[in-house]
């Protein structure tokens, strides 16, 4: 899913870091400028596979190193 940040930062919105804010909600961090979206906007039945696609990202780009 494509989206854009209020850096101007462009991408897959998976492609974020996924992480806990200071309330314990899971959020996605913009590498670009570190805004951390909560997805409230997306219903939860959609939230949820983009949090797990974006943590088997990350977990993808760790073991790739």
């Amino acid at each position: 899913m494509k989206e854009s940040c209020f850096c101007g930062r462009e991408g897959e919105l998976e492609d974020r870091t996924p992480m806990l804010d200071g309330d314990g909600y899971e959020v996605l961090r913009c590498p670009k400028c570190g805004h951390l979206d909560r997805l409230e906007w997306l219903p939860e039945d959609a939230r949820r596979p983009v949090l797990e696609e974006a943590h088997g990202r990350k977990v993808g780009r760790l073991t790739a190193v």
